[in-house]
């Protein structure tokens, strides 16, 4: 492919080229420990409020060339998830193609319009704003610079999007605030948040460089466009909001509702908690007095920043008492219930009290898993029924492992016999009858939903829902992170949130938590995958391996250029 350099260049680009080699040769141990280093000396610089050192090194970050090639990586090797274009078209880049991207990457001040896609959230659909791989890459670099400063300012019960923190650290402490007494509580959504945020007041509060300044401005002001590859249409202005999609909102977000935590703390001192994750956030006190200041406190700070309370979800409460007690917070539902004293917990003193308090999967969330369950039967009314079983199992496997952090053994129970009454009348309905129906899904001893392959004998049995046990999780130490230089204590936290590591954490303590590629430990943040390890005649073994997303695409690179 033909490089297109500006005049003067071609020599820069080519000794670029010659020092990094290709991009499966670059040595990512020595690029990630050189950013990191940079990111550790700007997280302890803003906790010592040096705002000079935070600004200089913030400057040296994104000019590195490491930076720029691990914010190219991310957006365009490590992001796994749905990949959809934006107006450019682009995603998938070749070698040398991410190369000269990392060459040209800087913050310019310049932008590209958004794509606008929408994609279903309930009865609605929620818009994103997808931008060029190009602002993806520049977000990213951005992200890498600002997010260690922030990071040492973010109140300490604040849990959404940020690296090691998770759903389930917020989960446990809206479970500890009412396990020793019922309490008053504020059940708060915030009303269409991502797309409201005042451009002025994020600026302000931000106070940034001006190229920093500059370039988020772009990006905010950047117009949106429903873009279509074949004809492009009007672009419309974007006046207000982050839009959902970049790289670079969620942190914006975050930055913008920082200070509400502190701002109850210093009104009401230990009388009132906070507790949020994104923009879901839920305020807990013995008080209901208390409870009804900080909801107009709370309406007061979001004023200015051009946000409100959804009217409809947001509400006033007790885990205990009145005509709907508990609450729905992260898809659990929260709650005190009345008990005699001898079944009750004990208080500081060792006296037992008359409830107990019970989290187990809300209703909603229910609801919504059996309809993506039919849903999911509808489209593989025809599949063969190994791909059927293998597609219920990815489904029931992930909500089982987020919802075994609860009380939520009666409500496995529940949908076994839910899921299996669904799975014969489908397979009635498909095979026209229930003799044909036994025999071809129910053929397993004990009336499992499953057969055996006649050809390789292999059993495909669905696993029941009541398979999964509840687990017990350890809430992530308080103001704890990653830039701090605390790596080890991160690392062994990965088991607790993926049921991969839950299953292989054998495997995962035989490579000291480290990468059985590169050899550097796993952080939160990171892609982590599973090698089918073969050896050196290329048959597989019995072998499984803990890698980075990135050092596999390298392995079977490196594979396929053998071959």
């Amino acid at each position: 492919m033909a490089l297109k350099t500006r005049k003067g260049n071609f020599n820069r680009l080519k000794l670029f080229i010659i020092i990094m080699k290709i991009w499966k040769d670059i040595n990512w141990t020595k690029v990630n420990l050189m950013v990191f280093d940079l990111q550790r000396k700007i997280f302890k610089a803003s906790v010592n409020k040096s705002i000079g050192k935070v600004r200089y090194y913030q400057k040296t970050l994104v000019n590195s060339h490491e930076a720029k090639l691990i914010a190219v990586r991310k957006v365009t090797q490590d992001n796994r998830g749905k990949k959809i274009p934006g107006v450019d078209g682009k995603l998938v880049l070749n070698h040398l193609e991410r190369i000269k991207l990392a060459y040209d990457l800087r913050l310019d001040g310049s932008a590209d319009p958004i794509r606008r896609v929408f994609i279903p959230k309930g009865n609605t659909k929620r818009p994103l704003g997808i931008p060029t791989i190009k602002d993806r890459a520049k977000q990213a670099l951005v992200k890498l610079a600002l997010e260690p400063e922030w990071e040492a300012k973010f109140d300490p019960n604040s849990f959404g999007f940020r690296p090691g923190y998770s759903q389930a650290d917020a989960k446990w402490i809206v479970t500890r605030q009412i396990q020793g007494a019922p309490k008053y509580f504020l059940d708060a959504d915030i009303k269409s948040c991502f797309d409201n945020i005042s451009h002025d007041y994020l600026l302000k509060k931000l106070n940034t460089t001006k190229m920093f300044e500059n370039q988020i401005k772009s990006w905010l002001k950047a117009g949106v466009t429903d873009f279509t590859f074949s004809n492009g249409t009007e672009i419309s202005e974007n006046r207000a909001g982050t839009p959902q999609g970049g790289v670079l909102s969620p942190l914006l977000a975050n930055i913008v509702l920082n200070g509400m935590e502190q701002l109850l703390k210093d009104k009401f001192n230990r009388n009132v908690r906070l507790i949020r994750y994104a923009d879901d956030f839920v305020v807990f006190s013995k008080r209901e007095k208390i409870i009804v200041e900080s909801k107009k406190l709370l309406q007061d700070f979001l004023k200015p920043i051009g946000l409100d309370f959804s009217n409809e979800k947001t509400r006033i409460g007790h885990t205990l008492i009145g005509p709907n007690p508990g609450l729905d917070f992260l898809g659990f539902n929260f709650r005190n219930h009345k008990v005699s004293v001898h079944h009750g917990v004990k208080n500081t003193k060792g006296i037992k009290q008359n409830f107990k308090q019970i989290t187990e999967p809300s209703r909603k969330s229910i609801k919504t898993h059996k309809e993506e369950i039919v849903a999911l039967l509808r489209i593989y009314k025809n599949a063969p029924l190994s791909s059927v079983i293998e597609a219920l199992s990815s489904k029931i496997r992930g909500w089982t492992y987020y919802y075994s952090l609860s009380q939520s053994t009666k409500t496995f129970t529940v949908l076994d016999g839910w899921l299996w009454k669904r799975l014969w009348r489908w397979s009635v309905k498909r095979f026209k009858g229930a003799k044909r129906a036994k025999k071809r899904c129910f053929s397993v001893s004990g009336w499992k939903f499953g057969f055996i392959d006649e050809i390789t004998k292999k059993k495909w049995v669905l696993k029941r829902y009541d398979q999964v046990k509840v687990r017990k999780y350890v809430k992530i130490k308080k103001g704890a992170s990653i830039f701090d230089g605390q790596l080890e204590y991160f690392s062994k936290r990965l088991a607790l949130h993926h049921p991969l590591f839950k299953r292989l954490r054998g495997t995962l303590v035989k490579q000291n938590r480290r990468c059985a590629y590169c050899e550097v430990l796993f952080s939160p943040d990171d892609i982590i995958e599973l090698h089918h390890v073969r050896d050196k005649n290329g048959r597989w073994l019995k072998e499984f391996q803990f890698v980075h997303g990135h050092c596999h695409d390298k392995i079977h690179g490196e594979k396929k250029s053998n071959r």
